[in-house]
Formats: C-alpha cells, structure tokens, sequence
C-alpha cells in the first residue's frame, strides 16, 4: 500500500469473498475468484466515480483493503458503489461455474489513518476490519439471497447514509457487533436483496430478518450479450411493452412474449440483448434455459430443467419434487409476487413451455422459437413478435462493426453484395464478416465472390427457401475453407449428444491427442463454428450441430462414425468408473476391461478432483446414458449409471439419479443381466429413500434381494439389507430395522468383509438405539468402530462417531455426547466432508443451547449454516430454525 506524509481523514473499505477457502475451491477456482475479484472492484469503482487507480489498495488473499482519496464524495460509497459492485459480481458469476462464484461482504467506515514504517496503523482501520469480520455481516450474508452484503459503522451511518433518499436509507437493520474486544453499533444492507421488501421499519434490529425469509436466492442466469450488436429498435419497442405494469395495460396485456422466426434470424441475440437491458428491473432476478428444442438428439427432460432451476432458487435437497407435476408447483409458489425475468431458448412446442410458465402476473417471460407456437397465443394469450431478417441498412452496420468502416467503406458494392448474400441474415452475416475480419489480406470482394460461387454449388436446396439458404451457403462455405484435420474434427463433433463438450471428451471422440484436439477446437472458435463457454469446453449453435452431423453422414464412412460414439461413451464411463473409485472406494466396482484405442479415460488423485468432474459433466452424462441406449451399446448403457452411484449418493440430483438408472434398467433387462438388473434396483432404492418414497424404495431393495438370493451373490444381498434396514430404522420400524441389519451382519461375516460387517454393525446400533436399548447400541458401535478403524476408512469412522454422540445425547450424557461430536467433527475436517461437519457443529450446537450456553450454540449454528449455504443441503431450514429461536 503507497505510503502518504500526513495522517488524513479516508473513506475506508475492506472487502471479503464469502467462503473462499470452502473445500469445493480448488487453487485453480481460488485463482479465478481473486481474478474476479480485483476486475469487479475496478470496474465498480470506477464506475460509482471513485478512481480505482487512485485509492491505496492492499491483498488480504480472500479480500481487499481499501482507502480512497480524501476529495471523494463519501456518498458515493453507498449511493452508487453498491449496486455496481452486485452487477459487475452478476456479470462474472453467470460466466463461472459454481466454484468461482463470488459473493461479497463489504464494510464501509471512515477516519483518521496514520502511516509508520511498516503501512496503516489506526484504530478506525481495526474497527471496518471488525466490521467485515463480523458474524453478523456473515449471517446476513448467508441468510440473502442476493450476492452483496454492506455493512456500515454507526458513524458513517449518521453521518452519510441517513442524510441521502438515493442510499437508501430506510433498508438498513441496527445490529450490535461484538468482535474480539470491540462491542459496537453498526447498520447492514443487502442492495440487492433490500430488508425493506421483508422487515420493519429503520431502527429496529432484525438479526434473523434473513435467515426468516430466505425463500428465493436472486439468479442472475443471462448468457453474455452477444457483441457488435445492432438495429431491431422497433422490435425492441416492442417487447419495452411488457415492462407495463399488471393493469395499466388495458385488456390487451400479457406477460408473455414470443420471438419467433426462421433459423439464424437472430432471435435468441434479440432476446438476451434486450434482457440485459432491462435486467435491473426485475430485482429478483432472471433465469435463463436454453430448451435445446431443436437439436438433433432428445430434447432434455422438463424434469431435469426444472430440478436446476429449483436448486438456483435456493431449494433444498430433500425439498425437491422428484416428478414433474411437484416441480412446476413448487416452482410457481416460488415466483409468486416475485418480479423475474425468465427467457425460455430454443422451444419447440407449447408443451415444452407450459410447465415453466410462472403463475404470477409480476413475472414477465420471454421465449424463442422457430414455429409460431399458435396454442401459446390463444390459451396463454402471449404476445407474439415475428422477426424478418435485417433491414439492408442494419445489416450494413453489422458489416461495418466487425470488419471495420474502413475496408467496408472502400468495398462499398461488395459489402452490399455480401449482405444480399446473407440473406440480411444474422448468424450468416457474423460467421462471413468474423472470417473476414480475420484475414485482413482477403478482400470483400473476393469474399462476395465466393459466398456466390458456395451459392451455386448448393443450388439443389429448394429455390425459394432464400433464408435457409443464406445460411447453409455460409456454413458450407466456412466449412470448405477449413484444413482436412480441423473439418474433420467439426464433423466428430455432431456425433457428440450432450449439451457441451471438454477437450478430452473432444480428444476421445476425434481419436487425437488432448493438445491436438485444443488446436483444432482453437482453430473452429477463430472462425466461429464452436464457441468456448467456460475454460476447456465448447459446444455448437443447434443450427452448426445439425450442420456438422449433416456432414459427418455425408463425409464419414459408417464405421468411422459408430468407431467415434464408442470411443466417446467408452470414455464416459471408464472416468465415470475412475471418479466413482475415489468417491466410493469400498464399494464393489465391475471390471470393466480395456478401453478401445484412442480412449484415454481421465484418472483422480483426489475425491475432490472426481467429484468436479462429475459436476461438470453431469448432463453429459446423463445424455451419454441415453445415447449408449439409443446405439444399442447396452452394456454401457447400464454400467455408467452404477459407475456414478457415489456421485448421485453425495450430490443427489434426483432426477438425474432417477433418470438415468431408469434407462439402465430398461438395458439391462433386455441386455438379460441379472446382476446388473439388481444393482440398479438397489441404487435406485437409495434415491427414492432419500426422497422418502419408501414404498417405492423397499419395493425396489426387496425386488434386488430376489434376484441376489436368486444368483447367490451374499455380498450383494448383504448390501441391500444394510440398505433396506436404514430405510426401515427412518419410518420408526426398528424392530424390522434390528432383523435386516442381523440378517446383513450374517452375510458380511460368512463372505469375510470386515468392513461390510462394520457398516451392519453400524445399522445394528442404530437400530438397538431407535428400540431405548441404549446399552447394546453403544456396544455394537463400538465393534463398528473397532472394525471401521482397521479398514483406515476416516469417513465412516466419523458416522459412527456421530452415532455414538447421538446415543450419549439420548441418555442426556451430554459431556460424552459433545465429546464423540468433536472427534467426529476434526475427522470430517480432515477428510473434507463438508455436510458431515455441519452436521456435527449442528449436534455440538444443540448441546451447547441445551446448556444454557447460547453463545456457543449460536456459533456453531452459524458455521453449520455458512457451510449448507454453499453446499445448498437439506438441513439449511432446521439450522435457520434454530437461529431465529435464539434471537428471540
């Protein structure tokens, strides 16, 4: 930090990224935030009139230190910073996956500061570092469901916020701050997520206020706008109309809008410009779902769409309907009276659409669509807005901001010529104008002469069909102009099923190495025939992968192409298998032999590396599942979902889960294997306990033991006892539980599994301890425990733990009880099991409050919580129960 003569009167901020060391961040994420971090703060600044360059900044790793000229306006910082701050965070967690997401805590104080050889040292410095500290900011925080948390001191509060309308006053809550030694008056908001809209008036204290109402995160799910942008203003005029308020429209309003046109019109650009635009409107946020109604593979499942919104909208895992019908209901109780923006891409009937449609009038949605989706219009009565292609003028401008005014300008006649080429199209005109742009040896007139010559050449299309033309003549044309090894590549990748692709899926299907393939992928974004939309994956417009299957048919033999599928869906699952053993590497897993040549399946060093990989691939996954069907590759078909059990056990994706171990089954009952028939039978037993749809669980686990009594596989058996007596021990049934989990115990002691006799052990406590048999309980999981420690199995080791702590707490042993608690706890530290520690500082927590040491109770309640925050699990609502007790 620069250094300064004289002790100075600064506004002071100090900045701090919530949960940047959570055990999800890897360096690689950790490195992405602090990128982010210091661009969202530039930008912010810069943009609420604080110069970034101008105030002495300094690291703190997980945040930033900040003192700004003296002659700024204090105002500014919480007039105007604020809500820069919250977009410029919007903008780069919608281009960041969930590991490098930012959501801040900012505080804001101002003071004398005085400089000595070694920095900053004054006393209003330590009290905004208090301030950011705070365990207040942090529920705060963690109880929004926006990105931002400000906190301000008493004397920034009376001296500037209460004295300015445009900050906003009247959304600050009192809170009394009490860290190390300092014990203070401070005032926190949320700006994007007001405490207006949920509490009382200014002055009275709302700890809780948060944690209470934390129904409906803000998502903010807009793609990037699409750059050089122009024209369509009266078609913007048009969809300004549905920012009317519900009944000051007249008869005719609607909250629905449709964009419908042919394909490469430009709709969905039309669509994500205008929402960015008006974005800040909707202050609950926006979602936007790509409905892939048009591609060449099975559109995705209603269900697995609304599983990923619900989940962005703060549901809870064991909150989650598994079927449609519950899923668009708790969806429409979400939005209701909530002001969001939903953009619906790619429809391709009003079936697909209806299930998505909020049922609050202070919604507004927008869809996209090459058909005109009649039955929208007249049930729904949405608004409909058909797009023609470019005015001649509009297309010229495109054509100039791309390639430049310059060379258009001395082109005149030739740019014309190519906009008429293009059919005044959009898509077409990007893709010509950005190769162009490219090579600036090759002029426009050539350029016009050869979409020409392309135009000839496929003349075979239907004559007056002049728009898809304009964009198969651009398409052929960039694709001819590509080397053999990058078209080929291009081809490949309209084999792929799933919605993206990373460069060793990419590797795997075009049977290059992993740096090849970068060049090649590379070299097809240069010219805009893929787009990269995270580090290392890229996917294709629906139009350019129907393009490139189009053209794998034609330029591909036949066995080339099945020889790419296999290699591909090989791929998946041997680094789904690979995942799976670092996930679960005490469960039976199938050989599964070599891998065909060119598949270079992925390999873990760490359970925290497969369980990202699983993350990121998941709908790939579960879209390779359904293609290894389809190719009647049943093998594969039925062992990737077993490879992913360990995944779908620790995420729960129900529907996910459910989908794809439906899809096995159906391959391993016309494949006639038994074994793999009942292992998906007993995976999916799991998740519909989970969802405590028990009958359907004991009916599926109970189907399993047929089968493996039937093949004498008593390991098997063994497993899917334990499985059933835990789902027993949940409906209270113990008795029931204490004879399955006896049963299993037999099983695991005859087949000599020390580590399977452990786990029925476990069950078997468990059991004795839902029976009030307090003793035996304690006995047979110290056997557990015994057995468990020889396997070197520190997880397990840690539920038993929590086992044991739960039956001290039961014979209100509460020394013993915390004790068994805490061991669990430093273990789950040490192995990185997240839930699990929250789990326990929850236990810890109860003991505490149930000795009157409400202090600690609350602490520990707050660290569960931040955790279940950023792993989005079930017990997020109990903790919050907890906590709005204490306060009051």
């Amino acid at each position: 930090m620069a250094k300064s003569t004289a002790a100075v009167h600064r506004t002071i901020v100090v900045v701090d990224v919530e949960g940047f060391g959570a055990w999800q961040r890897t360096n690689h994420h950790q490195l992405a935030v602090r990128r982010g971090l210091y661009s969202c703060l530039q930008t912010s600044f810069d943009r609420a009139g604080i110069p970034w360059e101008s105030c002495e900044t300094e690291d703190r790793g997980d945040g930033v230190f900040v003192l700004a000229p003296p002659e700024v306006p204090k105002s500014l910082f919480v007039e105007s910073l604020p809500t820069r701050v919250v977009d410029a965070l919007a903008e780069h967690n919608h281009l960041h996956g969930p590991e490098a997401r930012i959501r801040l805590r900012l505080a804001v104080h101002a003071g004398e500061i005085n400089y000595d050889d070694h920095g900053v040292t004054a006393a209003s410095v330590n009290l905004t570092f208090r301030l950011a500290n705070s365990s207040e900011l942090r529920a705060a925080l963690a109880g929004s469901r926006g990105i931002l948390a400000l906190i301000t001191s008493n004397w920034f509060f009376d001296e500037v916020v209460r004295h300015s309308i445009t900050a906003r006053p009247e959304t600050y809550r009192n809170v009394t701050v009490s860290v190390k030694e300092t014990v203070t008056s401070a005032w926190i908001a949320l700006p994007d997520n007001p405490y207006s809209d949920i509490a009382g008036p200014v002055g009275q204290p709302s700890p809780a206020a948060g944690a209470e109402h934390r129904v409906l995160p803000v998502p903010r799910h807009l793609p990037a706008s699409t750059a050089h942008y122009t024209g369509r203003l009266a078609d913007i005029a048009k969809l300004d109309s549905l920012l009317v308020e519900p009944g000051a429209g007249g008869p005719g309003e609607t909250s629905i809008f449709l964009i419908v046109g042919a394909a490469g019109m430009g709709k969905t650009a039309l669509a994500v410009h205008w929402a960015h635009a008006v974005r800040s409107r909707f202050t609950d946020g926006d979602i936007y779902i790509d409905l892939h109604g048009y591609d060449p593979v099975v559109p995705t499942p209603l269900e697995q769409i609304l599983e990923r919104v619900l989940r962005a909208l703060g549901v809870a895992t064991r909150s989650m309907p598994a079927d449609l019908e519950g899923q668009t209901a708790l969806y429409r109780s979400l939005l209701a009276d909530r002001r969001v923006l939903i953009v619906l891409d790619n429809a391709a009937t009003p079936e697909q659409v209806r299930p998505l449609l909020p049922g609050s009038a202070t919604c507004r949605v927008l869809i996209t669509s090459r058909h005109r989706m009649s039955g929208l219009v007249a049930r729904e009565g949405a608004a409909r807005l058909t797009l023609d292609p470019l005015h001649p003028a509009e297309a010229y401008s495109l054509l100039e901001q791309i390639v430049g005014e310059d060379r258009v300008a001395a082109e005149g006649a030739a740019a014309a010529e190519i906009t008429r080429a293009c059919a005044y199209l959009p898509l077409a005109l990007r893709i010509a104008a950005e190769r162009v742009a490219a090579h600036p040896r090759l002029t426009l007139a050539e350029l016009a002469r050869q979409l020409s010559g392309e135009r000839d050449r496929l003349d075979l299309l239907a004559a007056d069909d002049d728009e898809s033309t304009a964009v198969r003549v651009v398409f052929s044309w960039s694709y001819r102009a590509l080397p053999p090894a990058v078209s080929h590549v291009f081809r490949l990748l309209g084999l792929h099923s799933g919605p993206d692709l990373s460069i060793p899926a990419a590797a795997a299907l075009t049977n290059l190495t992993v740096e090849h393939t970068r060049r090649n992928l590379d070299a097809l974004a240069s010219v805009h025939l893929v787009e990269e939309v995270d580090h290392n994956r890229y996917r294709l417009h629906d139009l350019l992968r129907l393009y490139a299957a189009e053209r794998a048919g034609e330029d591909e033999t036949e066995a080339g192409r099945g020889d790419a599928k296999l290699r591909l869906l090989t791929w998946y699952l041997h680094s789904a298998d690979a995942a799976d053993r670092q996930l679960a590497p005490r469960r039976r897993h199938a050989p599964l032999g070599e891998p065909p040549a060119g598949c270079r399946p992925l390999t873990f060093e760490t359970q925290g590396r497969a369980w990202q990989w699983c993350e990121a691939e998941r709908l790939n996954l579960v879209a390779a599942t359904r293609q290894a069907s389809a190719e009647s590759h049943l093998d594969i078909a039925w062992q990737l979902p077993t490879a992913l059990w360990g995944y779908f056990t620790l995420r729960t994706p129900w529907v996910d889960w459910i989908i794809a171990y439906r899809i096995g089954l159906a391959a391993a009952e016309q494949q006639a294997n038994r074994s793999g028939y009942a292992w998906l039978l007993a995976g999916l037993g799991i998740a519909y306990r989970n969802l405590r749809r028990y009958d359907d669980a004991i009916d599926s686990f109970e189907r399993a033991l047929d089968i493996w009594r039937e093949l004498g596989d008593r390991y098997a058996e063994a497993w899917t006892l334990g499985s059933l007596s835990i789902t027993l021990w949940e409906l209270e049934r113990f008795t029931d539980a204490l004879a399955c989990s006896q049963e299993a115990l037999t099983l695991f002691r005859a087949v000599d599994s020390p580590y399977g006799e452990s786990v029925a052990l476990h069950c078997f406590g468990d059991a004795c301890r839902g029976l009030g048999r307090y003793a035996e309980a304690i006995d047979y999981l110290q056997q557990a425990l015994h057995l468990r420690r020889r396997s070197g199995d520190p997880g397990g080791e840690s539920q038993i733990l929590k086992s044991l702590g739960d039956t001290y707490r039961d014979l209100d042993e509460l020394d013993k009880a915390e004790e068994h608690y805490r061991q669990a706890l430093e273990m789950w530290r040490e192995v990185g099991d997240r839930w699990s520690e929250a789990r326990s500082l929850t236990s810890i927590g109860d003991i505490a409050k149930i000795l009157g040491h409400i202090d600690t109770a609350v602490e520990c309640w707050r660290q569960a919580l931040a955790i279940c925050e950023e792993l989005g699990a079930p017990q997020t609502a109990e903790i919050h129960a907890r906590l709005k007790h204490a306060a009051t």
